[in-house]
């Protein structure tokens, strides 16, 4: 023990590899790979994973994403934890967007089965290391903690419910730091089995709008299909299905202490599917909260008879509902659950009766699920072999040998006394109990005909009064059927805009939120953006790279707004806001040669997606352009290759290069503009209008760009209180469904008062047959 405990406290080396995400700085490319390390995992690995991972994150970085591998190799499958942590590389692209890499790390799950390791652990671990690990690739991991893990309430609720087989977001821990939310993963996969790692997946931070299948996130709403638990707070729909809420007893009832439970699940390493193997699943999770359950003592011989069978319970209901309210073990649960559904009834119902011939313990979880399931028959009734199967769960939960227990005896008797039990089971049962079954079904006093007909007296008038009531409330306040809510839910706007231009995009999404529309804002990068289609979307961007963008930067160059349209847009607004192209030269070269003597500086680089009449206008200058694609003008530049080149102003930080004064160069001008899709009617564009002719965008207020949006289209179109109306006094209906009630209530008292309470009971002789 001494060396056990010793090897846990030193921290465990795990081998892993590596993969980066990335694209180079000043690059024109898209995100991809940019390394990786040569082991058992080769690049399709790689890209399939971050792929299958990839969930729209916030701009708020690192985040990590936590997910799973199953590789195989000559015939076996093994498995791999996966880490993601995505952060800001210090660097820009061609258009000075921020890049940021994405860090793959991949363990082998069999490291840990021995030596358990948390996914906070591991962020630290890796984070440290450099972006490129060179060999050896190993790390030390500090050892599995479980005194670290402090399950609350949310926690709890969280890992509960991924036991009904949907996703868990949480919500409301968007000012929670990273570290936090993922140590909150971290507690909700200590809760479960360790062998669940092989499946389970999270993420610190996804978009509310992305499609993933991650089973814990965190997000600013829960998306559709989603259950939902609140930071901080137990989720009540834990007790809504039957996985959730066993697990959640399970947690809440536990005989140990949380770090004892934890420390007995971080031992449960064999890989486990939380959806398809969840009876087991529940089953250690049982196990490792309960203390070890000690069997009853067997007796010593006893050849004396039997004694007589216990008292019946006055009412067969009291028997039944105290058993019905007990909490089985989860793997019989787990098997009683899927005999419901079994394709093949018959297997099902022998996996159940074998589960409880082990011991005394299991016994009585399969008695009690008989008697909670009505011994199944809604499955089983309609079979032909259905007396062959009750017997065989009978003699499974009941063998003679254990009758003599008060436990199984009292089980026995309520399922005799439940209307519900099929009469196979019943008469099986009474023979062992050695009494008739007939006798065992009488749990109802005969009652004399006086008060027969009394009772049926009191039910007619009841059922008259509901009907007369029913009739009244249906026809009531002359026909007119009660106001219903039919109105539809808003329509949803997309307003997209880039970074830069939050405060407009917060302008146009205020103006529609108020007349009745439910905008989203997005942050786009212009230079890739679409503007989705179907749906009503507003675009805030510079007209020729969204044109770019959309046609892959085949425009004629001779009307922006004629190519926009062919594209699906239509230009609503100019913002009065422009960037234009520039005129770069080598510092080693008089700018002159080209501005004064056009002909003699030699070819000027410009790219090869420039419209015809813009190429032909600074043809006509005497300018000798080469055009060339855009990722080549920047090699070139970045290499100082180029004597001169014209490039858009977001890309035209080179070193090396001058920025002359253009004088009267026709040069390409981007207009920041607002363009709408054909899903955007009149009335959107009208109140869009009204915020882009009382604005300056080119100079947006400090502060809150949502807080001044909103003092913005205050001065547009304010905030007015509805009227509340409220009705006159002395319009109150009378109650008349009260009345009719008590009025029939009345009839009923009447007639048993005639009737005299004294001839309801004693000897009726004088009707006696």
């Amino acid at each position: 023990m001494a060396r056990t405990a010793a090897r846990r406290r030193r921290s465990p080396v795990i081998g892993f590899e590596w993969a980066l995400e990335g694209k180079r700085p000043g690059s024109y490319d898209e995100y991809g790979l940019l390394e990786w390390s040569d082991g058992r995992l080769d690049r399709e690995v790689f890209d399939k994973l971050r792929h299958r991972y990839a969930a729209s994150t916030a701009g708020d970085l690192p985040q990590v994403t936590i997910g799973t591998a199953r590789i195989s190799e000559n015939g076996e499958i093994s498995y791999y934890l996966v880490l993601a942590i995505r952060e800001w590389s210090g660097h820009r692209d061609f258009a000075n967007r921020k890049i940021a890499y994405t860090r793959w790390f991949y363990v082998p799950y069999e490291q840990l089965v021995d030596q358990p390791v948390s996914y906070t652990a591991l962020y630290i671990a890796f984070a440290a290391l450099p972006l490129e690990p060179r060999p050896p690739l190993t790390v030390a991991v500090p050892p599995y903690d479980p005194e670290a893990m402090a399950p609350g309430p949310d926690t709890l609720s969280a890992a509960a419910l991924l036991l009904n087989g949907r996703p868990v977001c949480v919500i409301g821990a968007d000012a929670v730091p990273m570290i936090d939310r993922l140590r909150f993963a971290d507690t909700v996969a200590a809760l479960l089995p360790y062998g669940t790692r092989t499946r389970f997946t999270a993420a610190t931070w996804t978009s509310s709008t992305s499609e993933h299948n991650i089973k814990l996130s965190f997000a600013r709403y829960a998306p559709e299909g989603a259950q939902t638990v609140v930071w901080g707070r137990g989720a009540e729909s834990v007790h809504e299905q039957t996985p959730s809420k066993l697990c959640y007893q399970f947690y809440t009832r536990s005989d140990v202490p949380a770090t004892e439970m934890i420390a007995r699940l971080a031992r449960q390493a064999e890989p486990l599917s939380i959806e398809k193997d969840r009876p087991k699943v529940l089953q250690l999770v049982e196990q490792s909260g309960s203390a070890a359950l000690e069997p009853e003592p067997e007796p010593e011989p006893d050849h004396s008879p039997p004694a007589p069978p216990p008292t019946l319970p006055v009412s067969s209901t009291d028997a039944t509902v105290a058993y019905r309210n007990g909490v089985g073990n989860a793997y019989t649960e787990g098997l009683a659950d899927a005999l419901t559904y079994a394709p093949d009834v018959r297997a099902a119902v022998e996996d159940l009766a074998r589960s409880g011939t082990t011991d005394p313990t299991k016994r009585q979880h399969l008695q009690r699920a008989l008697l909670q399931r009505n011994c199944f028959r809604s499955v089983i009734d309609p079979r032909g072999d259905a007396d062959h199967l009750y017997a065989r769960l009978v003699d499974a939960a009941f063998p003679p040998e254990e009758m003599w227990r008060q436990s199984s005896q009292d089980v026995a008797d309520a399922l005799i006394c439940s209307p519900s039990t099929p009469e196979t089971v019943r008469r099986k049962l009474a023979s062992l109990m050695g009494t008739p079954a007939v006798e065992r079904r009488r749990t109802w006093r005969v009652l004399d005909r006086r008060v027969r007909l009394a009772v049926i007296l009191t039910g007619t008038a009841a059922l008259v009064a509901v009907a007369v009531v029913a009739v009244f409330l249906t026809l009531g306040d002359a026909g007119e059927p009660p106001p219903t809510d039919l109105s539809p839910s808003p329509p949803t706007v997309i307003v997209q805009a880039p970074a830069d231009q939050r405060y407009a995009a917060e302008a146009f999404a205020e103006r529609l939120r108020r007349d009745g529309y439910a905008p989203a804002v997005e942050t786009i990068d212009p230079a890739t953006v679409t503007p989705p289609a179907g749906v009503p979307a507003v675009t805030i961007a510079y007209d020729l790279d969204v044109l770019g963008a959309v046609s892959g930067g085949q425009y004629s160059g001779r009307d922006v707004r004629g190519d926009l349209q062919t594209w699906g847009l239509s230009e609503l607004a100019d913002l009065g806001v422009t960037s234009p192209d520039v005129l770069l030269v080598r510092d080693d070269i008089k700018p002159e040669r080209f501005l004064d003597h056009p002909g003699e500086g030699g070819d000027i680089l410009i790219r090869n997606t420039i419209g015809g009449e813009q190429l032909r206008a600074l043809t006509d200058r005497g300018l000798r352009l080469t055009t060339v694609p855009a990722q080549e003008i920047s090699r070139r530049l970045a290499g100082k290759s180029a004597r001169a080149a014209i490039v858009p102003e977001s890309m035209s930080a080179f070193e090396g290069y001058q920025r002359p004064a253009p004088r009267d160069l026709p040069l390409p001008q981007r207009r920041l503009v607002v363009l709408v899709n054909r899903a955007v009617d009149e009335p959107m564009r009208q109140d869009l209008l009204q915020v882009t002719g009382a604005a300056d965008f080119g100079h947006a207020p400090q502060g809150d760009p949502k807080q001044a949006a909103m003092a913005l289209v205050d001065q547009i179109a304010p905030v007015t209180e509805p009227t509340s109306v409220e009705e006159p006094e002395g319009t109150t209906s009378f109650p008349y469904a009260l009345f009719f009630v008590v009025v029939a209530l009345a009839f009923v008292a009447v007639v048993l008062l005639m009737w005299r309470p004294a001839r309801l009971g004693g000897t009726l002789s004088r009707h006696r047959r």
